[in-house]
């Protein structure tokens, strides 16, 4: 598994990789306990396995931008990890996110062979050339997942922090 580079605050040039920005919406607020939380997705056409961090370390806030750069090719997202803020320090959750199943019924069925993992499906989204992608707000504040397009109000909030990355010429791929 590879961590994606993060785009620098004032800076966008990296020669042959794209950049996918957005806004995620994280499980737990404060009780989140400043661990990090990440997306694990997996590029189909070469089964590489790539994570990001939605949720810096530290930081208690219920949403967070991410921003950060990927080779052009398919991805589907295989799994959100989290950390729960425990007296005696964090438990650990790893939730993998299927469409219209919610993450901890869906470990269940799987293990009870009640469901097969080749019955699901994944969300996923392209990334065809090496451009600036949007792609949406991650809704997982929720075990049933979601994504939507609030594009115009990020990008005014992007333009302050990355103000050499043109989102107005991003595309739009929200995971579907």
């Amino acid at each position: 598994m590879r961590q994606l580079d993060a785009v620098p605050k004032h800076d966008s040039d990296k020669s042959n990789d794209a950049i996918i920005y957005g806004n995620f919406v994280q499980r737990l607020g404060f009780s989140s306990g400043g661990f990090a939380q990440d997306i694990r997705i997996v590029n189909v056409e070469t089964n590489e396995i790539l994570s990001f961090r939605v949720k810096p370390t530290f930081k208690s806030a219920k949403e967070n931008t991410f921003c950060f750069y990927i080779k052009p090719g398919t991805y589907k997202i295989l799994n959100y990890w989290w950390t729960q803020s425990k007296w005696y320090g964090g438990k650990i959750f790893t939730e993998y996110i299927f469409k219209g199943v919610e993450s901890s019924k869906v470990a269940d069925e799987l293990k009870k062979g009640q469901v097969q993992q080749a019955d699901l499906e994944q969300y996923s989204f392209t990334i065809a050339d090496n451009a600036v992608y949007y792609l949406g707000t991650w809704h997982f504040d929720k075990e049933l997942v979601s994504f939507s397009n609030e594009k115009e109000e990020l990008d005014k909030a992007m333009q302050a922090e990355y103000p050499n990355i043109n989102t107005k010429q991003a595309k739009v791929e929200i995971p579907e």
